[in-house]
């Protein structure tokens, strides 16, 4: 070893002289512990070694047949930098000169006498260790240089100056700015002056200015423009360089940070939404961990939110709502292990009388596992209870419809029976009057139970053909002196079928009784759609509705016709209300009545290529 610094050492001697060879390796193995000595007689050979072989030092002879020392140190330093020490009895000033010329590490005096050795150790020990140092600070620079190099970003040295000159810019500097290096460098183009974005130079000198003086890292993020005009963020961290305790330059590290930046923008975004919902939104939300813990609460039916967060439903509630959250926390554990979704289940809260109407979710990462759950819930106690309200009111309609037709249908049918009876005893006028009051108390009857069954019930919806519903009913309108006039397409309606019909049943049987007149007996019926809104009308070409009467024309019993039973237009209101329609009266082009029936967004074109009619009607 060599002062004990581990590392072994390797030398070559070069002389002609094998005696003093064996001398030179015996007392420098002697003097420099871990040391091994190599001889060669002929220089030629040193070259082939220095090539093949690690050598930590050449010792040579000068006076050596064919090549002198000073040669074969010429021919060694044109492919090695190795310490090279000239060990010679036949030295002058003229060979040191040449030696020194020629990159000769030390230059020893032979001496005949035990001091030579000692020289000649010493000399060779401080070869190898400078030689190594200097060959460790080359590995280390070149490999700070290939870091330097390989960083995405860009490294500099600057003059403490707010235009951020630069001493040294590293390769980086092309990729994120587009500029060269040797373009800072020179003072052509400015860090600060050029590169900076205009809205952020001189942002932050005066604390940069403080950080570095106090011997602190500075840490700052800012705009710059490129050299083709992009705008990126980058992130800025730098040092003071210190001299004898003062800062005399500022040395850091610029990288990239426009996608992070973007990113932040988008979480905050997303963050700011988040906390948009949870505070506006009338509904209750909540998040939930793999533990079914609440992450976050919305305060929409809880009064204090942060009471729940970190725990389950079993450990935030009290002993009366025992029942309703041991259900929830076991709702939580099913989707939890399972990842299936709970949609709109309806929840009863015993101890505060309320519905509450509930979906929950899996929570997945991105690889698909299920991480927690996402719920929402809505109190719906006001619907439940409307909705029992109305289940009482249809059981009660229901009642009604049995009572009418039972209780009336059945003296009806005695007294229709009675009457044929008589018909075919007497022949009296007055008989066609009490068959004519029977058929109008028929009629009553059917219009009753009519009103009492349509009410507000569940509808069946479907999309139905509007053109095909009006054929449909038509038919049993039996109005035979009548026309119908019908558009090629009317659309389809997203509705119940079956009310669609009853409630054209009406509007078309209104029009034609009421269009026919004494100076019209050949009435014609139009249905068309809408020109500027969703929905359709009936229109007739009879004598119209008074301004008066239209807000009167659809109460129950209702009527301007003596055989009339009042309840037909009042259908057609009940079953447009239960679909959530409008219903209007308007005077058609050229005399007439105009019923429009507006349906929202429930009337579509058929195969989408159908438009409203442009028909004045």
């Amino acid at each position: 070893m060599m002062d004990g610094d581990g590392d072994d050492i390797s030398i070559l001697h070069v002389d002609d002289d094998p005696m003093f060879s064996e001398l030179v390796s015996h007392n420098l193995t002697r003097r420099i512990d871990g040391v091994h000595v190599d001889t060669c007689e002929r220089p030629e050979a040193v070259l082939d070694r220095v090539e093949s072989d690690a050598v930590d030092c050449i010792v040579s002879d000068y006076q050596m047949p064919d090549m002198n020392g000073v040669e074969l140190l010429e021919a060694v330093r044109e492919s090695s930098d190795v310490p090279f020490i000239l060990f010679t009895g036949h030295g002058s000033e003229a060979v040191a000169s040449d030696a020194i010329a020629a990159g000769v590490t030390d230059y020893v005096q032979k001496d005949p006498g035990s001091d030579q050795w000692v020289l000649l150790a010493n000399r060779v020990r401080r070869a190898i260790s400078e030689y190594r140092a200097v060959e460790a600070q080359k590995e280390s620079n070149r490999r700070f240089s290939t870091l330097i190099r390989a960083m995405p970003g860009v490294a500099y040295r600057s003059p403490i100056d707010s235009t951020w000159p630069m001493d040294f810019v590293s390769e980086g500097c092309r990729a994120l700015t587009g500029y060269d290096p040797a373009e800072l460098e020179s003072g052509e183009v400015m860090w600060g002056a050029d590169i900076v974005h205009p809205e952020h130079r001189g942002d932050g000198w005066d604390e940069i200015l403080a950080a570095v003086e106090a011997g602190d890292r500075f840490d700052r993020t800012y705009r710059i423009r490129t050299r083709d005009g992009e705008t990126k963020w980058v992130r800025e961290q730098g040092l003071g360089v210190m001299e004898d305790g003062e800062a005399v330059a500022i040395e850091g590290y610029i990288f990239d940070v426009t996608d992070q930046h973007r990113r932040s923008i988008e979480l905050r975004q997303k963050e700011t939404l988040l906390d948009s919902l949870f505070e506006n939104l009338p509904v209750h939300l909540f998040v939930k961990d793999d533990e079914a813990r609440h992450v976050r609460v919305s305060s929409a039916l809880v009064d204090d939110p942060e009471s729940f967060v970190g725990k389950t439903d079993l450990e935030a509630c009290v002993s009366s709502e025992m029942e309703h959250r041991q259900r929830a926390y076991e709702d939580d554990r099913h989707i939890l292990e399972t990842g299936d979704s709970i949609l709109d289940k309806e929840e009863y809260v015993s101890n505060l009388d309320r519905w509450n109407l509930t979906s929950k979710v899996p929570w997945t990462d991105d690889d698909g596992n299920v991480v927690g759950i996402i719920g929402v819930s809505q109190d719906i106690t006001e619907r439940k209870r409307r909705k029992q309200v109305l289940s009482r009111q249809n059981k009660r309609l229901a009642e009604f419809a049995n009572i009418v037709s039972h209780d009336l249908r059945n003296p009806l049918s005695v007294a229709h029976g009675t009457l044929e009876l008589l018909r075919e005893d007497i022949d009296d006028e007055r008989l066609e009057t009490v068959a004519d009051t029977l058929g109008r108390i028929d009629d009553i009857v059917d219009d009753v139970l009519s009103m009492a069954r349509e009410g507000r019930n569940v509808l069946d919806r479907e999309r139905v053909s509007l053109a095909d519903a009006v054929a449909e009913a038509w038919q049993t309108v039996h109005a035979e002196e009548a026309t119908l006039e019908l558009p090629e397409s009317l659309g389809t309606v997203h509705c119940d079928r079956a009310r669609l019909v009853r409630l054209l049943e009406n509007l078309l049987r209104n029009a034609t009784e009421h269009a026919l007149t004494d100076d019209r007996t050949t009435p014609e019926i139009t249905v068309r759609r809408l020109e500027d809104e969703v929905g359709f009308a009936v229109i007739d070409d009879g004598p119209g509705i008074p301004d008066a009467e239209r807000e009167s024309v659809f109460e129950r019993g209702y009527t301007t016709d003596e055989d009339g039973t009042g309840y037909g237009l009042a259908i057609v209101s009940e079953i447009a209300d239960a679909h959530d329609w409008d219903v209007r009266i308007r005077d058609a082009a050229g005399g007439g009545a105009r019923i429009e029936v507006r349906t929202g967004q429930g009337l579509a074109p058929e195969a989408d290529a159908q438009s409203n009619s442009t028909s004045e009607d």
